[in-house]
C-alpha cells in the first residue's frame, strides 16, 4: 500500500504557518516556543490529503493492532517516510501487547522497528517482556541499542523486576552483570552486587567513574576505603575525582581536596562551565 507522508505534510503546513505568522515575532526563538502549539493544530485539523480526517485520529479506524504493528513496520522499511506519532499512540491505546512482543522477538525485524516495539510496551507499563529483557543482558547477542532500551525497561518495571534480575545477574559474564547493575542497584543491599560493583571499580581503572557511581548508588559505607584510596592517589584524572568525590560525599565520607590544574579535562570542564 501507498504510504501516506504525515511528516511532509507536517512540513508544508509549517512552512505555509511561518509565512503567514513571521510578522508577530521578532526572534527565533519565540516561533519556536510555538511550534507544540502549531503541531497540535495540525493534527485537529480535517486534511484534504485524508479525505477530511484530521491527522491525529486517521488512525482511530484501525482496531487491530497487529495489522497496525505490520504498517508500523511498512513505514519503517520505506527510507523516505517516517512512521507518524499518531499511529504509535494508536497502538498505545489499543493496548494489544502480543503483536509488538512478536515484533520485539522477530530478530529478522529491523533494528528501528523493534526499538519502537520496546517503547510502545514500555508506554503500557507491561513486564511481558521481562524474561526476554534479562535474557538479552546474559546472552549479550542483540545490538547495542536493544540492549539499553530493554535495560531502560527493565529499571521502569522497578521492583518487580529485581528478584529476576539478581538470577539473572548471577548466570551473567562481567559485561551483562556491569548492564544489569542499572537495575540492581535501584534495590536493597546485597552482597554479591556490592562485591562485584567494588572489585570492578578497583581493577578497571578505565571504568573508575561509572562503578564509583553505582557504589554511591548501592549506599554501602564499606566502599569509602576503595573510594578514598584512588581519590588520593596520582594517577586519578579531574573526570574522574569528580564522580568519586560525588560518591564519597554520599557515603558520609571527606573528600580530599587535589590540585588538578596541570590536568587539561579540568581547564576544559572549567571552560564549559
Amino acid at each position: 500500500m501507498n504510504l501516506i507522508d504525515f511528516d511532509g505534510h507536517f512540513s508544508q503546513y509549517l512552512d505555509t504557518w511561518t509565512v503567514q505568522n513571521a510578522h508577530r515575532f521578532k526572534r527565533p526563538e519565540d516561533m519556536e516556543e510555538e511550534m507544540p502549539s502549531v503541531y497540535l493544530k495540525f493534527l485537529n485539523t480535517p486534511a484534504p490529503w485524508l479525505d477530511g480526517a484530521t491527522p491525529g485520529s486517521y488512525f482511530d479506524r484501525y482496531a487491530d493492532a497487529g495489522e497496525l504493528t505490520k504498517l508500523m513496520v511498512d513505514y519503517v522499511n520505506q527510507e523516505d517516510c517516517s512512521v507518524p506519532d499518531p499511529l504509535l499512540e494508536r497502538l498505545v491505546e489499543l493496548g494489544d501487547e502480543n503483536p509488538l512482543l512478536s515484533l520485539m522477538r522477530d530478530t529478522s525485524a529491523p533494528c528501528e522497528a523493534r526499538m519502537l516495539a520496546i517503547d510502545l510496551l514500555r508506554q503500557m507499563e507491561s513486564d511481558s517482556p521481562m524474561v526476554d529483557y534479562l535474557r538479552w543482558q546474559v546472552e549479550r547477542r542483540e545490538e547495542d541499542e536493544l540492549l539499553d532500551a530493554a535495560l531502560e525497561s527493565l529499571e521502569e518495571m522497578g521492583e518487580a523486576a529485581l528478584g529476576p534480575a539478581k538470577v539473572a545477574f548471577l548466570a551473567a559474564g562481567e559485561e551483562g552483570k556491569e548492564a544489569l547493575l542499572d537495575v540492581l542497584a535501584n534495590g536493597p543491599r546485597d552482597e554479591d552486587v556490592f562485591a562485584f560493583a567494588l572489585n570492578a571499580f578497583q581493577h578497571h581503572k578505565e571504568k573508575r567513574a561509572l562503578y564509583a557511581g553505582y557504589l554511591a548508588k548501592l549506599d554501602d559505607d564499606r566502599a569509602l576505603e576503595a573510594l578514598l584510596e584512588v581519590a588520593e592517589g596520582d594517577d586519578v584524572s579531574y573526570i574522574d575525582f569528580i564522580e568519586i568525590r560525588s560518591a564519597i560525599e554520599r557515603l558520609g565520607g571527606e573528600a580530599p581536596v587535589r590540585d588538578f590544574s596541570n590536568d587539561p579535562t579540568y581547564h576544559a570542564v572549567k571552560r564549559l562551565q
